[in-house]
């Protein structure tokens, strides 16, 4: 491990959905770099603790701690009790957000509450369990893990909760100054065993990525611990997207000259 990588040492890091994915990767990361890390999960057990072995393995320190954070009353005790176990959350990673795009026509009001819920109240509740505890320690780092569907207009809620987690991200960045950067990170389609099962959407999606490749999870880690680092302290407020350049507007070359 090179100088400078166990610079979240002394750190406590609350990252939502992490027992699998891009959450599970952001959580190796911050505990490769030091922070002791709270593993959460909905209700998979098993695989929170999978996660904490692997960071075990690695000389980490980690607990899983479940959660449905649907339920309004879920985050602000989730905070509450990974300070008891761990100490105050002081780098804040809202990973979580389930998909869903049915038409708005036809979108079950209970998907939306859910997706909101998730996407949006669920970081704005941690965010402000948090807060105190940061500022105790003078210290924090709040990552809003977003997706670049909060540009796109037919990704529905989805879309609509990413959009809101960005404007989230701004104000908090606002309001938790100077004691705490807020920062987002937009990612594009995320390569992943899932991808992997939808060929033909994975092929159109990189044949429209100047850089003809997915985003990974590892990458998606690393930046998420980046921002935690003092290489970035002078950023807050910023949405980072990682597609590649998909996102980039553009549109077909006529090829025109003038002449005279």
């Amino acid at each position: 491990m090179s100088a400078g990588e166990k610079d979240l040492e002394g750190k406590v890091a609350l990252v939502t959905g992490s027992s699998s994915g891009a959450g599970a990767a952001i959580a190796i990361e911050l505990a490769r770099r030091g922070a002791r890390v709270a593993v959460h999960c909905r209700r998979a057990l098993s695989d929170g603790e999978s996660v904490c072995a692997r960071i075990a393995a690695i000389g980490g320190k980690a607990a899983v701690f479940p959660g449905h954070l649907s339920d309004p009353e879920v985050p602000y005790a989730l905070v509450s009790r990974i300070a008891e176990r761990l100490g105050d959350v002081n780098i804040l990673v809202n990973n979580a957000g389930p998909y869903a795009d049915a038409p708005f026509r036809s979108l079950p009001l209970s998907q939306w509450e859910t997706v909101m819920a998730i996407n949006v109240r669920a970081p704005y509740q941690l965010a402000q369990s948090a807060i105190a505890g940061m500022e105790r320690t003078g210290w924090g780092r709040i990552i809003n893990v977003s997706a670049t569907s909060a540009y796109a207009r037919s990704h529905s809620v989805y879309g609509l909760a990413k959009q809101a987690l960005i404007h989230l991200t701004e104000c908090l960045a606002l309001e938790f100054a100077p004691l705490v950067t807020v920062n987002a990170i937009v990612p594009g389609q995320i390569a992943s065993e899932r991808t992997d099962t939808m060929v033909d959407y994975k092929s159109s999606v990189i044949a429209e990525t100047p850089l003809a490749r997915l985003v990974t999870e590892q990458e998606v880690a690393r930046m998420s611990a980046l921002l935690c680092t003092p290489d970035f302290s002078a950023v807050t407020g910023q949405s980072i997207i990682m597609d590649g350049g998909r996102s980039l507007p553009h549109t077909l070359k006529l090829n025109l000259t003038t002449t005279g």
